[in-house]
């Protein structure tokens, strides 16, 4: 839905006079800055002010107290599903989002964001930290509407020390912890562009594994009694506080708090079993404890400091809120899955409708297969209807907040209604695709990376781990073996191709087969690499890290088009990235 105006102050009658010069207009009041923090697997219960009193994060918690907090803010069970949703202010399932890794995060090019959607209105905008929404053009932040992006385009990084990241374009090593390293650039951002109306994204990467921390605070979680896990992620969370306040110090230092929306969120539940306020399920559930996150939004004098709004809402609702607070019209063209709340947060609405929120896990696959319908839920103001893929349940969340008593026999009239509800909405936001899975092709530009996550595997080719960032294709043990991305290729030209790569033994090959053409590398140099040492706290579930070695392909013509792109290896050569490089055209 398109989000209401505010009405600007009506201008004050000016009375005729003697004198010469007329008096001038009454300005309008600036647009607000807008600081949009987003954690990482952080859940509703790793706040101190949420009852967990074994942790510290006073930041937040006066963060809190300053703010509206929206009780009951949902957001999707996994990370790019919610930031997709968040920025776009349409439903992930409309916009093809339906997984993390596998290139099912990409984020459509053609959608508009809150930077695109700000732009217009003179706001700078700069994303600092975790985007996991495409890592090609035009799906990249700089693509969506981002004047700066400073730190990685993927789920999760690898080492979170000195770490080696991204500033429009060029990957550098940085000093320093991640989360800190993190913020050093947005505070840098905000301190350039103080003049004019600014929209700052820090989607810090804490508290989403590796497990990595500062030694001094995991020694103080761990002298608390808490295991390594817990420990680790404690330590990160109250980093990511720490440099929260200096975030809004900053903003203190420099005039611009009192003109400056502050919005907090977390993306998806916790990313492990940990106090989370007697909610159930954590990070991929959609059960209450999987989706349900803080949500502070601070605007001093403008917004009720401390009070607190009991009213479902999701992360579809951000875009049109912020949209209507800075005065700007919403997108026009696509339909909008959520509602300005500016009447709730301002205290304005005299009524309210009753909402009906949808969410789901969503699952990989290939092109063309079936899109899953569970495990999925449906959200009332009251209840919680919930089918995890075995089984069904009917929640009454005013008197069982812990979701234990399941009430599909008691009340089947409702959970037959709410069923029924979540199912045509599915249809309707899969109608596009035919419920089909269906990926964004990726778009080949001058200098194109692709990444094994993002393809397809075929004749037996695997990822060596879950498909994840950093994983790499083994498993070439049969001529049909070989790793597949649909490209789309808006010129022919020639390009140069480079393969990295692990190998046990000289004398076989690598071959990369596109739009007729073949072209073929011989490894001559064996390479097989030790894992790289990391400090990890807790033995990481995600592919260990390794140096992959460059071997050049050779030049192969691209033309026009729609196009597979096509990899095959001969028995115990390991890929992990394809470089593009276009070749100039002589003049």
């Amino acid at each position: 839905m398109r989000s209401a105006l505010p009405k600007l102050p009506l201008l004050t009658a000016l009375l005729l006079s003697t004198f010469a010069c007329p008096a001038p207009a009454i300005a309008a009041e600036p647009r607000p800055n807008i600081l949009l923090i987003l954690a990482d697997d952080m859940g509703w219960g790793d706040l101190r002010c949420h009852g967990n009193d074994r942790l510290d994060t006073p930041v937040l918690d006066q963060l809190k107290s300053q703010s509206v907090e929206l009780d009951h803010f949902y957001v999707s069970p996994v990370c790019s599903p919610t930031r997709s949703s968040l920025l776009s202010g349409r439903h992930h399932l409309r916009l093809r989002v339906i997984n993390t890794t596998n290139a099912l995060e990409v984020m459509s090019g053609d959608e508009v964001t809150i930077a695109e959607a700000l732009k217009p209105a003179g706001y700078v905008t700069g994303c600092f930290g975790k985007w996991h929404n495409g890592s090609n053009h035009p799906s990249t932040a700089r693509g969506q509407g981002f004047d700066e992006f400073f730190g990685f385009s993927g789920g999760f990084f690898s080492n979170y020390f000195d770490p080696e990241l991204e500033h429009n374009g060029v990957v550098a090593p940085r000093k320093g912890f991640i989360t800190d390293v993190i913020a050093d650039a947005a505070l840098a951002f905000i301190e350039r562009e103080r003049t004019h109306p600014f929209f700052c994204y820090v989607p810090f990467n804490a508290c989403h594994s590796p497990m990595q921390a500062p030694a001094d605070l995991f020694a103080k979680y761990s002298q608390r009694g808490f295991a390594p896990m817990e420990a680790a992620v404690y330590a990160m969370v109250e980093n990511l506080d720490h440099n929260t306040g200096r975030l809004l110090a900053k903003l203190d230092e420099l005039g611009l708090a009192a003109n400056t929306i502050v919005i907090f969120a977390t993306d998806n539940g916790p990313n492990s079993r940990r106090f989370n306020g007697g909610m159930r399920g954590g990070k991929g559930s959609v059960f209450e404890g999987g989706m349900r996150v803080p949500c502070f939004i601070r605007w001093p004098g403008k917004l009720e400091a401390g009070k607190v709004i009991s009213q479902i809402a999701q992360h579809v609702d951000v875009l049109p809120t912020l949209l209507d607070f800075a005065g700007v019209p919403s997108p026009t063209g696509r339909p909008l899955d959520g509602m300005s709340l500016g009447p709730l947060l301002r205290g304005t609405a005299k009524a309210w409708p009753e909402r009906m929120l949808f969410d789901l896990t969503g699952r990989g696959g290939k092109d063309g297969a079936p899109m899953p319908l569970y495990p999925g839920t449906a959200r009332t103001p009251t209840h919680r209807w919930v089918h995890d893929g075995k089984q069904e349940y009917l929640f009454d969340l005013r008197n069982d907040p812990g979701e234990a008593n399941n009430l599909l026999t008691q009340e089947p009239a409702l959970a037959a209604k709410l069923a029924g509800t979540y199912e045509r909405w599915f249809r309707e936001a899969t109608a596009p695709t035919g419920g089909k899975v269906k990926r964004f092709p990726i778009t080949l530009t001058a200098g194109t990376e692709l990444l094994v996550p993002s393809a397809e595997l075929r004749g037996g080719a695997r990822f060596f781990g879950k498909g994840w960032d950093y994983d790499w294709a083994t498993g070439f043990d049969s001529p049909n073996a070989a790793i597949v991305w649909n490209l789309e290729v808006p010129q022919a030209a020639t390009y140069e191709a480079q393969v990295l790569y692990t190998a046990k033994s000289t004398g076989g090959f690598v071959r990369v087969e596109v739009g007729g053409n073949t072209v073929r590398g011989a490894i001559n140099a064996a390479h097989e690499p030790p894992e790289i040492p990391r400090p990890d706290l807790v033995t990481r579930w995600e592919v260990p890290d390794k140096v992959f070695r460059p071997l050049g392909i050779g030049r192969i013509a691209i033309p026009a088009g729609p196009h597979e792109f096509k990899v095959t290896a001969t028995t115990g050569v390991e890929i992990q990235t394809v470089r593009l490089h276009r070749i100039p055209v002589a003049k």
